[in-house]
Formats: structure tokens, sequence, C-alpha cells
């Protein structure tokens, strides 16, 4: 089975820790950052690498070589290509765990490009065997927040197997042509949904179990939802199922969510292992990678 992931919005991670607590408005000095290039759909192809298993990283990328970054880590890039630079994420983190979050918005992609865009998507689902493709992430400037409706349907048409997530607007419209599957953290969901999931620990995960079978009963699409530290719960055709959160000894604030929808895309939807169990094995994977 063929696995696409979409991040047409690629960014460059600065991450600067700090050995004392961030001062606004004052002088910082910092090391120099820890430069990672990502993405969320590339997130997963990283991970989804770690696992053993080879993906296609599908992008709108800048001139500034980051395609190539990505092809010297060893994952399948297919990519078109904009003039401009890839926009860069700039986090601090300080030495209480406190992150500030910098993001740029993206480079402006023309319909021109999009189009191109659109023609090399078509072209990877021309595939046998199965596909799952992966879209998410921010959509860049110069593209309608309908994209992702748009490609949803160009897959499904194709017969692929589709999974969103994003947020906001791209999420709302995307929802209108039915995705296999959503990946929202309780924030995403909330907003889709319309009401907050009460309480913590094993009652917030008991109540947003309840919502997301609501959701996926009224929607069709089944929902993966993330939980942070109070775990997480999967809600779809096989039933519903939810787990604690695997303990971890954070080092970093990024890529947890993606790691896990890795585990359970290649445990549920590629080896076809039971949604508990799956559910229970992208927990770990999660947590593996908060602690590296």
């Amino acid at each position: 089975m063929k696995i696409i992931t979409v991040t047409l919005n690629p960014c460059i991670d600065c991450d600067y820790k700090l050995t004392s607590p961030f001062r606004a408005g004052e002088l910082n000095r910092v090391p120099s950052p820890s430069v990672t290039y990502s993405g969320k759909g590339i997130n997963v192809s990283k991970a989804l690498l770690k696992m053993g298993r080879a993906s296609v990283t599908m992008g709108i990328f800048g001139s500034d070589g980051v395609s190539e970054k990505l092809r010297e880590a060893g994952l399948e890039v297919s990519a078109v290509y904009c003039t401009g630079q890839t926009r860069k994420n700039t986090a601090i983190i300080d030495s209480d765990g406190v992150q500030t979050q910098i993001n740029e918005p993206g480079i402006d992609v023309s319909a021109d490009k999009l189009r191109e865009f659109i023609g090399l998507f078509k072209s990877e689902l021309n595939c046998q065997g199965g596909c799952v493709v992966v879209l998410s992430g921010s959509v860049p400037p110069g593209v309608s927040k309908d994209i992702y409706k748009k490609l949803i349907t160009i897959a499904r048409n194709a017969n692929a197997y589709v999974i969103l997530d994003c947020d906001g607007e791209a999420l709302s419209l995307g929802m209108e042509v039915i995705p296999d599957l959503i990946k929202p953290n309780q924030e995403e969901f909330e907003a889709l949904n319309g009401r907050p999931l009460e309480g913590e620990g094993e009652i917030l995960r008991i109540n947003a179990a309840k919502e997301a079978l609501r959701f996926h009963l009224s929607n069709h699409s089944s929902v993966l939802l993330t939980l942070g530290e109070d775990g997480s719960v999967y809600a779809g055709p096989e039933g519903c199922f939810m787990t604690e959160a695997h303990k971890a000894d954070i080092k970093t604030f990024k890529g947890a969510g993606d790691s896990f929808l890795a585990a359970f895309i290649l445990e549920h939807i590629v080896k076809d292992t039971d949604c508990e169990t799956a559910l229970v094995m992208a927990s770990a994977a999660s947590a593996r990678y908060l602690s590296e």
C-alpha cells in the first residue's frame, strides 16, 4: 500500500533552548538553534521512515534547498518549486519548559504553481495496491482554504483512503466531502464540534469518546482525537476506543501528534491491527518522539 503525505506549507524549524527563564522585552542570550526541515505531513513521513515504512512526501517548496535536505534524510520527495524562501518557525523554549512560538506565513503560491501541484498529486495517485493520503498542516498564502476539499475529492475519486489533519476553515470545508479520517487535537476538535470537552484524565477521555462517536455518526468521518497528557480516543465504524498517554521525559514539543498519526496509519490502516492495539501503539510512538 502506497502512503502519500502532503505538506502544502513546509517550514524550517529553528528551536532556541534557553538555560534561564525567557524575559520578554529584555536581552535573552541563546545558544545556536536546533534546525530541522519539517511540516506536518513531512513529520508523518519522517516518523514512518523511522518505523521502517517508506512514503512519498509531497509539497510546495521554496528555492532554498529544503527538499534536497529531506532527500538527504532518506525521504522520497515529490515537489513543486516556487520562487522564494521556505518559511521559518522559531520556537524559544526556556528553562521552565515554557515555549514561545513565532511562525511565518509561507511562500505566496501562484495559481499556476497550484495547478502544477494538483497535476503531480493526480500522477502520484495513479498506483496499484491501494493508497493512503495524508493531507495536513496550514494552507500557504495565495491558496484558497478549500484546497483540501479539492484534494480530498481527487483522492477519493482515485479510491484512496484520505486522512485530514488541519484546523479552522480548511478543516470545516474539508469535512464537506467526508474524509475517511480526521486527526484533530482537543482545541481543534472543540472548534469543529462546537462544544468544549469537560474534565481531565479518564473523565476527559470518556467525554471525548462520547463526542467523537457522536461526531462520527453524524458526519461519517472517523475521528482520531489526541488529548495531550490526557490520552487519545478513536471513533469510527469499528467502534469507540480510548487510551491513556504514555509518560515521557519531554525534550521536544513538536511533531508528537504527527508521530502518533504515523504509527496509527502503519498499524491499523496498513497492517490491519485492531483499533485498540493500534491506539496504544500510537500513544507509545508519540511518547518516544517526545523523549528523543
